[in-house]
């Protein structure tokens, strides 16, 4: 089974049309997700009967000439559409894999920095839709990490915290940066964009991930003890001999750490959510000076 994602910047001309041609043609996918058609799901359905009959699919009409998603899936596939908006298609998926089902979301994230929360808000109401095992690929607008770009201005690093927590809301993984054995994520090298499909590939059933994924806090290099804590569970949990050793080991490492933390700091993401609650206050009220000042130091 694969996926392939594509932010094709348009497909109302007929050059783009051609170059999605090209591109499906030569890679064999089961299911292709478009991002960013500026088209309307009418406009959708003459494009899909330009690929010649090979797909069948569903669109959703952008908002004038921004956004746009549209998922086309092969024969054989069975979908239902479970909800869409001019940012997303959610969709479960049967025929394949000899499961029941199993759901696909293709997202198309807001790109203005002072909406990017809108597609945090996408991400969680569409988890609440449904319980089943979950696939989520698209353009978010936006990096879980700094190393994750080349060049450029940094991006805001409170932008990159609260996408990574909708991710863990979601209990979602980064298959770009998640040990998964029976899934691979590569992107292809097509038409000298920047915007390079990527081509999702799964060799048995999706199951469910429970449980928050591990995630390495900046702060912590800072912090007295935490050397300390990754020296003694790394020495004290085996001897280095394996692959398999040093994943024991890492796993070893990000519990310990976990445990430090918690003692440590407390509960981080409560903090968060707390001086994130006290921002919003102190914004609605008006600039006396003790809350120009509070709002000082909680920043």
């Amino acid at each position: 089974m694969s996926i392939l994602c594509y932010n094709c910047r348009g497909l109302g001309n007929d050059p783009a049309v051609v170059r999605l041609r090209g591109l499906l043609r030569g890679e064999t996918t089961d299911v292709v997700v478009l991002l960013e058609t500026k088209l309307s799901s009418q406009e959708i359905q003459g494009v899909i009967k330009r690929l010649g009959g090979v797909y069948d699919g569903v669109g959703v009409d952008s908002v004038g000439r921004s956004a746009g998603v549209a998922i086309l899936w092969r024969e054989g596939v069975e979908v239902d559409v479970i909800s869409s908006t001019a940012h997303h298609i959610d969709e479960a998926i049967r025929g394949v894999f000899n499961v029941d089902e199993w759901r696909l979301t293709g997202v198309y994230g807001w790109s203005r920095h002072e909406d990017k929360w809108k597609t945090w808000r996408l991400m969680k109401d569409i988890k609440s839709l449904s319980s089943l095992p979950w696939v989520m690929i698209g353009d978010f607008n936006q990096i879980l990490f700094e190393h994750e770009k080349k060049g450029g201005a940094p991006r805001e690093q409170a932008l990159m915290d609260e996408f990574r927590e909708a991710v863990d809301e979601c209990e979602l993984l980064d298959v770009g940066f998640s040990d998964v054995p029976t899934i691979t994520l590569h992107h292809l090298e097509f038409d000298k964009s920047d915007h390079m499909p990527i081509k999702l590939a799964m060799f048995s059933p999706i199951k469910s991930f429970k449980g928050k994924r591990f995630r390495f806090e900046d702060m912590w290099v800072t912090s007295e003890g935490c050397e300390e804590v990754v020296r003694e569970s790394w020495v004290h949990s085996g001897a280095l001999g394996s692959g398999q050793d040093a994943l024991y080991k890492l796993g070893a490492c990000s519990r310990k750490l976990s445990e430090w933390s918690k003692i440590q700091f407390g509960d981080l993401r409560k903090q968060i959510e707390e001086t994130r609650k006290r921002m919003h206050f102190l914004d609605s009220c008006p600039p006396l000076p003790e809350t120009v000042n509070e709002r000082k130091g909680v920043c």
